[in-house]
């Protein structure tokens, strides 16, 4: 008698968990502000590929290190589902990043940098995340970063406008 309130529960929960549509629908183009974090969202006049190349190049000719290129469409494709092109650079300089972490040891969950290349429509868009909101809630000063992190939001302006 005790195993059958046990088996309708887990019923219940099982008929609760849901998986997603073969065909999920294509996303929209939001473009709000970010309440959490303030992003910076420009368009690049180069393809999608060019403009993940040329932001690839242009950080390292800065003496800047990609830690990482996550290709999210190849991952959803790998899962089974269909997404717009959208490639995150993770990247940075430890010489300029780890005294600002000494400083606010809570600014490492900002760094290393990140750059989002997405592609919607027939737009190619780069995101990143805004300075001043990066610093915004730390006792790290704009004078700090202007040519650091400031530095890189107008190279990539820069790299994907020119």
């Amino acid at each position: 008698m005790k195993t059958l309130p046990v088996l309708i529960v887990a019923t219940m929960l099982l008929g609760a968990c849901t998986s997603l549509p073969d065909n999920p629908p294509k996303t929209p183009v939001v473009h709000a502000e970010n309440k959490i974090m303030k992003q910076q969202t420009i368009k690049s006049k180069y393809r999608f590929e060019q403009t993940v190349e040329r932001l690839t190049a242009a950080i390292q000719s800065k003496g800047m290190a990609v830690f990482a290129t996550i290709d999210h469409q190849q991952a959803a494709k790998e899962a089974g589902l269909d997404m717009q092109p959208a490639t995150v650079i993770v990247f940075g300089n430890p010489k300029a990043g780890t005294p600002l972490m000494i400083q606010e040891p809570t600014f490492a969950l900002q760094l290393p940098l990140k750059v989002l290349v997405t592609q919607v429509d027939d737009e190619v868009l780069v995101s990143f995340n805004d300075t001043k909101a990066m610093i915004a809630q730390t006792n790290i000063n704009y004078t700090q970063v202007e040519n650091t992190l400031v530095g890189v939001e107008k190279l990539i302006i820069k790299t994907v406008s020119e």
